[in-house]
């Protein structure tokens, strides 16, 4: 009978233990799992409006926002991102009145910058006042970027998943390297306020492949109109002629004489740079002009002729 009652109960806890929800909580993480998905939640979350993620930052469930204190306490600054993010979403910074918010983007400070909303691609930093060190710093990008490097998660946050192009990524609990280019899609989750985030970028590191055509001497001169392909929709073009800045053409061709500076640049940043001359040459127009000058010219001199004849005759 005994022996009845222990296999029951073995059955018993085998069949609890297959019945349990698995988590998608990392190993490592040692804090409480939601007892139906399994992920990571903070009781601290559930009982206070704010909560602490890491050193003196913490994040406020009414408003959505990351506060970082500053003054001793004094005052705070807001903004829905945590430091060291990489999004691809638009930014938002609000402060304290008295507080004067310096913000930089790949190192010039922005100057009556709208920190609503802020949109454009690049590396930011936010500084208070003279201090030297960043108060926070994030990156934004675009859905395709040349980041180089990888993600390390901000403080108080690890990764969940990632993959790359649909398959599952080299990663650790707190960095993933993007090294190869591809489609990473990141999933990571701050367990203090129970919530997850998600980044999907393509990593594109080819410069655009432009090509020129058309017709070159022995010096790489051009001596006839050139067409410019290899300009990706979406991509944007700066253009120069002689040093002054010059309209670039929606069909791509150049056909006035004078040395040439293409810069094209694609959605995810990368660059590419071509210096060309185009040397006065003799196009159907000119030939049109030329041969209708000439044919003036013989009429006239056909016309002379025939009055200096007519004069003797006379």
């Amino acid at each position: 009978m005994k022996k009845n009652i222990m296999t029951v109960l073995c059955a018993g806890v085998l069949l609890g233990a297959l019945c349990a929800p698995v988590s998608a909580v990392d190993p490592l993480y040692s804090g409480p799992v939601d007892a139906i998905t399994g992920d990571a939640i903070s009781s601290s979350a559930e009982e206070s409006a704010r909560v602490l993620i890491s050193g003196a930052t913490s994040y406020d469930r009414k408003t959505g926002t990351f506060v970082y204190p500053v003054g001793s306490g004094a005052y705070e600054v807001r903004a829905n991102v945590a430091d060291g993010m990489i999004v691809n979403t638009p930014v938002s910074i609000t402060a304290d009145d008295g507080v004067a918010l310096t913000v930089v983007r790949n190192g010039t400070e922005l100057k009556d910058a709208e920190l609503d909303t802020i949109s454009k691609v690049g590396a930011y930093a936010v500084n208070v006042g003279g201090v030297e060190a960043a108060l926070f710093s994030f990156t934004i990008v675009g859905t395709e970027s040349n980041l180089s490097g990888g993600y390390a998660m901000p403080e108080g946050f690890y990764i969940l998943d990632a993959t790359l192009d649909g398959e599952e990524a080299v990663y650790d609990r707190n960095y993933i390297g993007m090294e190869s280019e591809g489609l990473y899609e990141i999933e990571y989750v701050c367990p203090a306020s129970a919530l997850h985030y998600h980044l999907t970028i393509t990593i594109d590191r080819t410069p655009p492949q432009i090509t020129l055509e058309g017709k070159t001497d022995k010096k790489g001169r051009f001596h006839s109109a050139v067409q410019v392909g290899g300009v990706e929709p979406g991509s944007s073009v700066a253009l120069t002629r002689d040093g002054t800045d010059y309209d670039y053409p929606s069909d791509g061709r150049l056909s006035e004489a004078g040395m040439y500076v293409l810069q094209v640049f694609d959605q995810a940043g990368n660059t590419a740079t071509e210096q060309f001359t185009v040397l006065a040459y003799l196009n159907l127009s000119s030939f049109l002009f030329f041969a209708a000058l000439a044919l003036s010219g013989a009429a006239v001199a056909s016309y002379v002729v025939f009055q200096r004849k007519r004069f003797k005759i006379s």
